[in-house]
């Protein structure tokens, strides 16, 4: 008999106990601090909080997040707000959350409509929440959405920590029929202290070769029973990875229908039962939750049949590599405002900072910040800790040494650090991004006879050792570049030698050679300054700021294209620059 249609896993919550009400309506999440200004500041520097007037606040009450994960647990779910499509673990182990402390849950409740959701997802930055598209598709999580992280127990957020959504993105071509680009990231409103994972690399075909050994972790369904509730305690099972083509057919003969889409998709486990004995797989509730090997999230829990336990049939998991390029950027957005797009700030000759928050396709208005940079011989912005907060790192001309401006959660402020780790007399710098694949931010530094070398990031405002990656064939050269600008996820380089040619180094994410082929972007790049602070746009690809030498400020749009069409049709950004004699 052919079941049901496939179900997604996202899961109206169920009524809980009074017990676990309680301990619901128990929860107690810190607000995010607004940062004071350091009085120990070095001599000499500016103060150290530039810029840093937008702080977030959170997007709602402790009370009003309370709230939120109390009334999605008095759901329940009726056929009206039953999704057609279901997922949770059937046949699993219970485990704590310090064996998956990157494990959050995702409670949603609209009290329009009065509908509740649960699912589950993975801390992979401090403010950054993967998931499953059908969990935030057409919901409005930063008005009744609420994050519990490190709780074990089932919205046990008075053993965990409670956030808001900031931001909400899914993939704008997730389709909700066939489930197809099942992939979403949530902004935090806070940063949280709790661990986070790294998501595949792009090229990993490894991790998804069959046979290979995956574990999925969620608070879903123990049972295909009608009346079973969500797991009062995270629970993990271990599911071998099957082929492509053993899940196309296996999931054809099951549903009668051609749904399962090799490339995007992957199956794991064993074929179910029929029944929940000797049945090992996700349920509903587990939807958004992690496939981890090795370390890493390959997969997203996604969809499976009504019931999860239909003899034959597989659970189905989104393939993370495949779409790194989509989700890494929206990972990595951190900017001065908190929109996610790239800001700009730029210094006038007696010193004055000024800040200008990107629109999209146009600047605002210019806003003054501080006094004291004169002495920045060059700086430039960063996240390098991944705390959501952006960084400025700065040389200092009056010592040639290298300062960070950081905020200090522990102090409550934004304070200044010398990074002792790297030179201050090299020629060029930049901080592409994770050149590495440890997903945190590395230097690039070119030295006087061209050589180069990789500094690689220890997530704290220092280096690791210097790598040299080229022996003397940069002399002269510029560096600069900030993301993502060819579509596989990975950060760039952009190199521009003294005749104005600008080429383009796709990066590896391999320490020793962390940079592919090079390609001749453009020609005529002859501009006075330079300015990549990341995605300006909006739109997940890394852009460039160039200023000319009559002082019009020019936004060249990145494309995904690993080409001479690296950047699309530029637009101005306005005239006047000339009067700033640093800009980053």
């Amino acid at each position: 008999m052919i079941p049901a249609l496939r179900d997604r896993w996202r899961r109206p919550v169920t009524a809980l106990s009074t017990a676990a009400l309680a301990l619901a309506l128990s929860c107690a999440g810190a607000l995010v601090a607004h940062p004071a200004t350091a009085a120990d500041d070095p001599p000499g520097l500016p103060d150290a909080s530039i810029a840093r007037t937008a702080n977030p606040a959170p997007s709602a009450s402790d009370a009003e997040l309370r709230k939120r994960v109390v009334e999605a647990a008095k759901t329940r779910a009726t056929p009206e707000t039953k999704p057609k499509k279901t997922p949770f673990i059937i046949g699993g182990t219970e485990t704590s959350i310090s064996s998956a402390p990157w494990m959050v849950q995702l409670s949603y409740y609209d009290p329009a409509s009065g509908d509740g959701y649960f699912c589950g997802g993975t801390l992979v930055a401090p403010n950054k929440v993967l998931t499953a598209a059908h969990c935030v598709a057409g919901l409005d999580w930063v008005n009744n959405g609420a994050v519990v992280a490190g709780a074990t127990g089932l919205l046990d957020s008075a053993n965990g920590t409670v956030a808001g959504v900031w931001r909400q993105w899914n993939h704008p071509r997730y389709n909700d029929a066939t489930i197809q680009n099942d992939i979403a990231v949530l902004t935090l409103d806070r940063p949280l202290e709790d661990q986070w994972t790294k998501l595949v690399q792009s090229n990993d075909t490894a991790s998804y070769k069959a046979g290979t050994s995956a574990t999925v972790y969620g608070w879903g369904l123990t049972s295909g029973a009608q009346d079973a509730d969500l797991s009062a305690t995270l629970r993990k099972v271990t599911l071998p990875l099957v082929s492509d083509s053993t899940c196309n057919t296996a999931m054809q003969s099951v549903l009668g229908e051609d749904d399962f889409v090799e490339g995007s998709m992957f199956c794991a486990g064993t074929p179910a039962t029929g029944t929940d004995e000797g049945t090992k797989s996700t349920c509903s509730g587990d939807s958004g939750g992690p496939v981890v090997v090795g370390g890493r999230v390959v997969g997203i829990v996604s969809w499976g049949v009504s019931g999860c336990t239909a003899k034959g049939a597989y659970p189905v998991f989104t393939k993370v590599s495949s779409y790194v390029w989509a989700a890494q950027p929206r990972i990595d957005d951190t900017d001065l405002s908190f929109d996610g797009r790239a800001d700009l700030l730029a210094r006038t000759p007696s010193g004055g900072l000024f800040e200008q928050d990107s629109k999209g396709t146009s600047l605002a208005t210019r806003a003054y910040r501080s006094a004291g940079w004169q002495t920045a011989s060059w700086a430039l912005q960063a996240d390098l800790d991944r705390d959501f907060f952006q960084d400025l790192i700065m040389r200092d001309s009056t010592d040639g040494k290298l300062y960070r401006s950081y905020y200090n959660h522990a102090s409550d402020a934004f304070e200044w650090m010398q990074i002792t780790s790297v030179w201050g007399g090299y020629k060029s710098y930049a901080v592409p991004g994770d050149m590495t694949g440890d997903s945190r931010p590395d230097l690039v530094a070119v030295d006087a006879d061209g050589s180069t070398y990789l500094y690689p990031g220890k997530g704290n405002g220092e280096f690791y050792g210097k790598v040299k990656i080229v022996d003397k064939a940069w002399k002269g050269v510029k560096i600069f570049g900030r993301g993502d600008l060819t579509g596989d996820g990975k950060a760039d380089l952009l190199v521009r030698n003294s005749s104005g040619v600008l080429y383009l180094y796709r990066g590896t994410q391999v320490e020793k050679t962390p940079f592919a082929a090079r390609i001749q972007a453009r020609t005529g790049w002859n501009f006075t300054s330079y300015v990549t602070s990341g995605d300006v746009t909006g739109d997940g690809i890394a852009d460039v700021m160039a200023r000319d030498s009559g002082g019009t400020l020019w936004l060249y749009p990145g494309t995904n294209k690993a080409s001479t069409d690296v950047f699309g049709a530029r637009k101005s950004l306005g005239t006047g620059f000339n009067q700033y004699n640093l800009m980053f």
